[in-house]
C-alpha cells in the first residue's frame, strides 16, 4: 500500500478526521501489516531438476524428490533447494530414487522428518549434516552405501533405524552399525553410559560426536577407534577400556593407543587443573583435550612427534604448558587456546625456529631451575 493510499484510508468519508480517530486508524492498518509481515501466505511452488531423471519441488513446508535414478552431486550448500532451507520441515524422497547426494540436506535446521524409499541403494556423506531438528530416520533395506558423517550435527536425533532386512547395516535399539563397525551414535540419546558391542572391531569418524555419554566402555575386539570419534562430547568424564585389548589402553579415564605413543581423548568434563602426558606418548590427536574447562596446566614429560589441530581448543581454563622435550616435529592448526603460555625446557631443540608457527599463543619462553618453576627434584612446582 502506497502513503496517498495510507492517508486516504485514513480518512472518513467527509475527509476529516479527529487526531485521536485518525491515529487510531493509523494504528489499525500498521498492525495489519505487522501482522502479515509476521506471518507471510504460503510461499509459491518452487521446483526444479535435480538428476538426469530426477526432479524436486518445495512446498507447504514439504521438500520432495521424485523420478528415477541417481540424484546429481552438490557440495555443501550448493543443492538447489538449499535457499529455501529456513520453510523445510519434511523431506519425501519417493520410490525410484537410487541415491542421494553429498550434503543433500546439508543444514536443514527446521527438517523434522525425513521419508526415505525402498529403492535407495546409496546415501551420500554429510546427507543430513547440521539437520538439528530431525529426532528419527529410517535407513530402508536396499541402502548398501552410506557416506561419513552422515549425520553429523543432528542434535536432536535420538535413533537411527534400520529395516530388519537390510544385510548390510543394522541397529542396535537406535544405533548405527555396519557388519563390526559402529557408525553412528545419535547425538540426542539419552544414556550417560554406553558399552560399544563385544565383537565390534571399527568405531568411525565423529561416530559419538555431540552426544551425551558421560561415560564409554571399549571392548577387546576394537581394533580402531578413530580419533575424532568422541568429537564434541562436552559431557565425558572417563573412557574405559577392556583388558585383553593389544590396541588401546586407558589410564585414569583417559584414552590412549595400546602402546601409549598416541593421547587420543582427555575428556572434556575429567576433573583436575594439572595432568602430566607420559613420556612414552610422542602423539596428540586432534582435538584431544576439547572442551575441558577444568586444566589449567599441562606438562609433556617426553618429546612430542606431532600435535593435532585445535588439541586444546575451548580448554578456557589452561594457563601454561610445560615440555620437557624438543619442539614437535608436526604441528597442526592453532592447537592451543590464546590463554595459554608455553614454556620449553632450556637446551631442547627447535624452540629457536618456532616464530612464526600458528600456535595461537600469548607467549613462547624458555624455564629453568632459576626461573623458580622447577622445584629441588627437577620437577615442576609451579
Amino acid at each position: 500500500m502506497k502513503i496517498s493510499e495510507l492517508q486516504e484510508a485514513s480518512a472518513g468519508p467527509c475527509g476529516r478526521l479527529s487526531l485521536n480517530e485518525a491515529m487510531k486508524k493509523t494504528l489499525c492498518i500498521l498492525l495489519c501489516f505487522l501482522f502479515l509481515w509476521a506471518f507471510p501466505a504460503a510461499a509459491a511452488e518452487e521446483t526444479g531438476i535435480c538428476g538426469d531423471n530426477l526432479s524436486w519441488t518445495v512446498a507447504d513446508g514439504v521438500l520432495t524428490i521424485s523420478g528415477h535414478g541417481d540424484m546429481y552431486w552438490y557440495d555443501m550448500g550448493s543443492a538447489p533447494w538449499y535457499p529455501l532451507r529456513q520453510n523445510i520441515r519434511s523431506a519425501v524422497v519417493e520410490e525410484g530414487v537410487t541415491s542421494l547426494s553429498y550434503c543433500c540436506f546439508f543444514y536443514l535446521t527446521e527438517l523434522r522428518e525425513a521419508s526415505l524409499p525402498g529403492t535407495l541403494g546409496s546415501l551420500g556423506g554429510m546427507a543430513f549434516y547440521g539437520c538439528r531438528s530431525l529426532p528419527e530416520v529410517t535407513i530402508p533395506a536396499e541402502v548398501y552405501e552410506i557416506g561419513e558423517d552422515v549425520f553429523y550435527g543432528c542434535r536432536s536425533l535420538t535413533a537411527i533405524r534400520v529395516d530388519s532386512a537390510n544385510p548390510s547395516y543394522w541397529e542396535d535399539d537406535g544405533i548405527l552399525y555396519a557388519g563390526t563397525s559402529l557408525i553412528c551414535y545419535p547425538a540426542a540419546r539419552p544414556q550417560e553410559r554406553y558399552e560399544i558391542l563385544p565383537g565390534t572391531e571399527k568405531v568411525e569418524p565423529c561416530a559419538f560426536s555431540y552426544s551425551p555419554l558421560e561415560e564409554l566402555r571399549i571392548p577387546e575386539s576394537v581394533r580402531s577407534f578413530d580419533a575424532t570419534a568422541l568429537t564434541d562430547c562436552y559431557l565425558l568424564r572417563a573412557v574405559e577400556v577392556a583388558w585383553g585389548n593389544w590396541y588401546y589402553t586407558a589410564r585414569d579415564g583417559v584414552l590412549y593407543s595400546g602402546s601409549m605413543d598416541t593421547l587420543i581423548c582427555y575428556p572434556a568434563q575429567k576433573t583436575g587443573s594439572s595432568y602430566r602426558v607420559p613420556a612414552e606418548v610422542k602423539n596428540i590427536a586432534i582435538r584431544a583435550f576439547a572442551g575441558n574447562g577444568n586444566l589449567q596446566r599441562l606438562e609433556v614429560m617426553g618429546s612430542l612427534q606431532s600435535m593435532g589441530s585445535l588439541a586444546f581448543v575451548s580448554c578456557g581454563a589452561l594457563r601454561r604448558v610445560y615440555f620437557h622435550g624438543d619442539v614437535p616435529e608436526d604441528m597442526g592448526f592453532s592447537p592451543f587456546p590464546e590463554s595459554a603460555r608455553i614454556f620449553y625446557l632450556l637446551g631442547q631443540k627447535g624452540w629457536d625456529r618456532i616464530a612464526g608457527k600458528n600456535w595461537n599463543v600469548r607467549e613462547v619462553q624458555p624455564w629453568t631451575e632459576e626461573t623458580d618453576l622447577l622445584g629441588k627434584s627437577g620437577r615442576l612446582t609451579q
